[in-house]
């Protein structure tokens, strides 16, 4: 056998390997891999946020997740989960008027608590210059809306809470939300080495930010994976990921502020493990 034909056999044996069924640990293996090595370029050369080469490898890095959860599930010899999955991308699922009215409210509303709180303990009043000057821009609204929109929340959910929540889904919470929460967490680490990011000016601020940071994804990763979970829907996780990162950029928190917030979304978190728990009669 020439050493072309073996590289064939093999290629061909992990080919089998994908389609037989879902593979979580190398999605996540892949995904990370991708993303790191990637953003290892600009942090390793020193280049900030707003080199070209910086954008260009956060574009390529930050869409690993949605792109190889797409790879693994154009792989999938299962044509009824591909036609079931790429439905989900596009559809609400179980979703009602109330429920869509609190995937939307439920970070802005933390968030401003969260503003006032620290206002009442610190005298420092919220920030809403951000918020202000894009409502006197409506049409720089809207085109910061959609750039958000497809900038994370696309790029990351349908592999995040599509194809792993797949995986996971009959695992139990902690797998498919605190797990891929974790997951989401280290995936971000290479960006706290390249100057100008949002994770970078946490990480010159000390270790409570980053801390406080960590904490939040995994308790935001509980909320989504529920959401998504109950739902049956990527949409949703979409969406919600959506409110995070728009009302993130809209009304920036100050670090005591940031602490309220993270410490609001893990009793939020673990209520809905609790419910859980409690549902499965554990």
């Amino acid at each position: 056998m020439t050493i072309e034909n073996l590289e064939n056999k093999r290629f061909d044996g992990v080919m089998c390997f994908i389609k037989g069924k879902r593979h979580a640990t190398l999605f996540v293996a892949v995904t990370l891999l991708w993303t790191w090595g990637a953003l290892s370029i600009p942090a390793l050369l020193g280049l900030d946020f707003e080199n070209s080469v910086t954008k260009a490898a956060y574009v390529l890095g930050g869409a690993s997740p949605s792109i190889v959860g797409l790879i693994f599930v154009f792989l999938s010899d299962d044509i009824a989960y591909k036609r079931c999955f790429f439905c989900r991308i596009v559809g609400l699922g179980k979703v009602g008027g109330k429920g869509l009215a609190v995937l939307f409210a439920l970070v802005p509303a933390v968030t401003v608590l969260s503003a006032y709180l620290n206002q009442l303990f610190t005298s420092t009043p919220p920030d809403w210059s951000t918020l202000g000057a894009y409502i006197n821009d409506p049409a720089g609204l809207l085109a910061f809306a959609v750039f958000t929109l497809i900038f994370g929340p696309f790029a990351e959910e349908i592999g995040w809470r599509g194809y792993l929540l797949d995986c996971w889904k009959d695992k139990g919470i902690l797998f498919y939300g605190a797990g891929i929460g974790f997951i989401w967490t280290i995936w971000h680490l290479p960006m706290f080495f390249i100057n100008g990011t949002y994770q970078n000016s946490l990480l010159m601020h000390g270790v409570v930010p980053v801390l406080c940071f960590a904490l939040s994804t995994v308790a935001l990763g509980v909320i989504i994976g529920e959401i998504a979970k109950r739902t049956g829907s990527i949409l949703p996780a979409i969406l919600f990921h959506f409110t995070i990162n728009f009302t993130g950029e809209l009304i920036p928190l100050t670090p005591a502020a940031e602490m309220i917030r993270t410490a609001a979304f893990i009793v939020i978190a673990l209520g809905m493990i609790y419910c859980h728990y409690i549902r499965k009669g554990v």
